[in-house]
C-alpha cells in the first residue's frame, strides 16, 4: 500500500501547482491584510459562482469583468 508523492505540475504552465486555500481561509488572510470586497465586486463574484464556474474559469471570469468594465 504505497502513497503516491509526486509532485504536481499545472498543465498549463508547467509550474509545480500546491492545493488552494480555500474560500474561508482566503477571506480571513484578506481580513488580517485589511482587504475587503465591494458591494458591487460582492455581487459580481457571487453571480458568477453561481453560474457554476469554479477555479480557473472562475478565475479568468472574474479577471475578464474587471478589464471589461474598465474599458466602458
Amino acid at each position: 500500500m504505497s502513497k503516491n508523492h509526486a509532485p504536481k505540475r499545472s498543465a498549463v504552465s508547467g509550474r509545480y501547482v500546491t492545493k488552494a486555500i480555500g474560500a474561508r481561509k482566503a477571506e480571513k488572510f484578506s481580513a488580517v491584510e485589511g482587504v475587503v470586497l465591494t458591494r458591487k465586486n460582492d455581487e459580481r463574484y457571487r453571480t458568477l459562482k453561481l453560474s457554476g464556474l469554479k477555479g480557473d474559469a472562475l478565475r479568468s471570469a472574474i479577471t475578464g469583468s474587471f478589464k471589461s468594465s474598465k474599458r466602458k
